[in-house]
């Protein structure tokens, strides 16, 4: 699997005997062993590691949507 780092990070192997590395701002190529980590999985999910299979442009899309001000308070337009 290919993903995108947007920090360097270190990937343990659960018996400990090899490890991944990834750069920031670089695709690399993961295993599969570490795509099944529940470390990788927390990774993506806090945005620091984008697989292939997914488009940081729908994180994007939620960040951008229009905010509207009534009375004080922010609402999302949908």
């Amino acid at each position: 699997m290919f993903v995108l780092s947007k920090r360097n990070i270190v990937i343990p192997a659960p018996d400990g005997s090899a490890a991944v590395r990834l750069v920031r701002g670089q695709m690399s190529t993961v295993p599969d062993w570490a795509a099944g980590a529940p470390y990788f999985k927390a990774l993506v999910a806090d945005g620091k590691l984008v697989p292939s299979g997914t488009s940081d442009k729908e994180t994007q899309a939620a960040d951008e949507k229009k905010v509207k001000t009534r009375r004080g308070r922010k609402t999302t337009e949908e």
